[in-house]
């Protein structure tokens, strides 16, 4: 897959999160971070919440496999301001069934505005485009009710549970062709 280009919202621009992008905000490189995305990034820096851990293998995973840079991580991009929101973005590849996990986080000072949903709608489209996706997942935990909303505004349906280790039962939701 070529670089994915840009995605547009009416608030928002969605960026492929390189690798080289992901080094530079581990690093805590924020020169380097702004010339590579166009973008600046709420003080101090530091991953979107709940990514600290889950960016470095996003990192190598894009270093291994660069072709696959869409099904990872995307920045959100408040084109009023040039502001990074958030991220969110895959799990990685569509499966063998053609199911893809996708999650989202917001910065504390860019939560409740909309941001995430309208983000993760522009996001599920673009996935629902590509001939191998058939349905988007999200896991989220029963008592996530940011989350929960998200997923339920850009028209996901409980799909049943799961279970995830360290989190305990989840809910999945889905959205399909």
């Amino acid at each position: 897959m070529a670089t994915p280009a840009p995605l547009e919202t009416r608030r928002l621009r969605l960026l492929p999160f390189t690798a080289d992008a992901i080094a530079a905000l581990l690093d805590g490189d924020q020169a380097r971070l702004a010339q590579l995305t166009g973008s600046t990034f709420p003080l101090p820096l530091r991953p979107p919440p709940l990514m600290e851990e889950v960016l470095p293998l996003v990192r190598d995973q894009l270093r291994a496999h660069p072709g696959t840079l869409g099904w990872w991580t995307w920045l959100t991009v408040d084109k009023a301001t040039g502001q990074v929101t958030g991220a969110l973005g895959f799990g990685g590849p569509p499966d063998g069934e053609g199911a893809v996990m996708i999650g989202y986080a917001t910065y504390p000072g860019a939560a409740q505005q909309g941001f995430a949903s309208e983000a993760t709608r522009a996001l599920i489209d673009w996935a629902l485009a590509h001939p191998g996706v058939a349905r988007v997942c999200a896991s989220i935990p029963p008592e996530n009710t940011a989350a929960r909303r998200v997923a339920e505004k850009v028209g996901m349906r409980v799909a049943g549970t799961v279970w995830e280790e360290e989190i305990d039962d989840v809910l999945l939701y889905e959205v399909t062709r």
